[in-house]
């Protein structure tokens, strides 16, 4: 049998004005078909597939796979030429009996609002109707029409932190290998849940959604179950928790879908994020000196798009005469620059954050020392969830603590950003992180209270602060909870 493998991954966050340009690609990644060596800490999907593919002795043609971090639209022109790039690499490769793409399933163009769809769309035109057609996709997909109507199955990671992408990229693999050797080709059952929203799993109620979702799959007939619980920050029309099932037949699907959307939808309230406001996770910190603490800034998470120099937080905590403090990694290439020609040891005034967005708030004007530089914190920033390493860092002392700046725009993915520098992040007494959930699978054996702190950054939490103009309504946080939705896609409509 001979595969496909390629792919284009971005989260798009439509309220970020600052486009994803080929730069952005470049610095996440860019491998050509040629490419030797596809890095699997960037590429945890792509690997993954290889992985399956090469172990199942099958005859593999790789494509283009491409990552940046996300940001706002993707530049149309970039985008196009991604495109042209993937479906240039599929002419050559082709005959092929499957196509399976790591997508993200939640980018946005200038001018194309659904990437993935689109990208599908003209995969299918290309290879077929009899040719198995499937996709990796990220939780936080916006899961659409067209890309149900022209996969043959989409399949998600199901933790978030997503730590388990190379597994459920295998699963990929061998459901739709099974359906290209001869296997019925499944029903896709949608139960449009009516809510949008983050919901981490490493807790109760959702790390037991997961394994629910696990034993599903473990039931006759049910081929691939996946919560989609849409990326908040991106106002698209068909954006909102879905929960997709994949089955031989429409009862099966039907039942599987419904149960879990019933289930589902009885907890999330409790499941959802709740951040707090800065000041009153401020005044937390400050009334129990003898805890240590971790404050995600979950609003100005790069990992969602946001620039990662807002100053509400670190505000807010040296407002209320907290020290102790450890903060990272916080994009400022202007401070990063001041630092590096100080020198090490050296003295200096600095404007820290405050300058890559309207949502940043103002620098914070400092007095600090330069206590170390470092090239950068190499593969440990990945964490357990995969990411480019941070690039150039700087430590900066300042009265209330350390404040680590970097030249990219990196989510806080690993302790290692503080390591890198000789700092020992367990000794801070509150340490925060630019990251909203993908801190916790490399910080879980920290023993600080996580506090989620929300600000009116470009991934505010209270969704309803911001204007979306896309969305279809009604849907809860907007509107009362509506009643649950479920349709179908039959494989002889699909696909065709």
């Amino acid at each position: 049998m001979k595969i496909f493998v390629g792919g284009i991954r971005t989260e798009t966050n439509t309220f970020v004005s600052r486009k994803t340009s080929e730069v952005d690609f470049r610095a996440g990644d860019i491998s050509l078909a040629n490419t030797q060596n596809v890095d699997p800490g960037l590429h945890p999907g792509y690997a993954g597939i290889m992985q399956a593919a090469i172990a199942a002795r099958c005859q593999v043609a790789r494509g283009i796979v491409a990552y940046a971090v996300p940001g706002g639209p993707v530049e149309q022109p970039v985008y196009e030429a991604l495109k042209a790039e993937l479906l240039e690499d599929l002419r050559r490769a082709m005959p092929v009996d499957m196509v399976l793409l790591d997508l993200h399933g939640a980018m946005v163009a200038e001018d194309t609002i659904d990437c993935e769809g689109d990208i599908l769309e003209d995969v299918r035109r290309m290879v077929g109707y009899e040719v198995i057609v499937g996709a990796l996709l990220d939780p936080h997909a916006v899961l659409t029409r067209r890309m149900l109507m022209t996969a043959n199955l989409l399949h998600a990671y199901k933790e978030y932190p997503h730590t388990d992408v190379i597994e459920r990229a295998v699963e990929l693999f061998d459901i739709c290998s099974g359906i290209a050797n001869g296997g019925r080709r499944p029903v896709a059952t949608i139960a449009n849940c009516g809510l949008i929203g983050g919901f981490p799993t490493v807790a109760q109620p959702m790390a037991g959604f997961v394994e629910w979702m696990k034993e599903a799959e473990g039931r006759q007939g049910i081929h691939s179950v996946s919560l989609i619980q849409s990326f908040p920050w991106c106002d698209h029309p068909e954006a909102g928790a879905k929960l997709l099932v994949y089955a031989d037949d429409l009862l099966s699907g039907y039942e599987i879908s419904k149960e879990g959307a019933d289930r589902f939808r009885t907890f999330f309230e409790v499941a959802v994020i709740h951040a707090l406001e800065p000041d009153e996770a401020a005044r937390i910190v400050r009334a129990d000196p003898e805890r240590r603490y971790l404050i995600a800034d979950v609003s100005d998470n790069p990992g969602g798009g946001a620039s990662g120099d807002a100053t509400h937080v670190l505000r807010a905590l040296v407002a209320q005469g907290i020290d102790g403090i450890g903060i990272g990694i916080l994009y400022d290439p202007v401070s990063l620059k001041a630092a590096w020609e100080l020198g090490v040891g050296a003295e200096g005034h600095f404007a820290l954050g405050g300058k890559h967005s309207s949502f940043s708030g103002d620098p914070l004007m400092v007095t600090g020392r330069v206590a170390a530089l470092a090239d950068d914190d190499g593969d440990g920033a990945r964490g357990a969830v995969g990411g480019p390493s941070s690039g150039q860092l700087a430590l900066i002392e300042t009265h209330f603590g350390s404040v680590i700046v970097g030249r990219e725009r990196r989510q806080a993915l690993s302790p290692s950003f503080f390591t890198a520098v000789g700092a020992d992040p367990r000794k801070f007494r509150c340490i925060v992180l630019k990251s909203s959930a993908h801190f916790r699978a490399s910080f879980a054996d920290f023993e600080n209270k996580i506090l989620e702190v929300g600000s009116p950054t470009a991934m505010n939490t209270n969704l309803t602060e911001l204007p979306f103009t896309r969305i279809e309504r009604p849907l809860w946080p907007f509107d009362p909870l509506p009643p649950l939705k479920i349709w179908t896609i039959d494989a002889k409509d699909s696909a065709s």
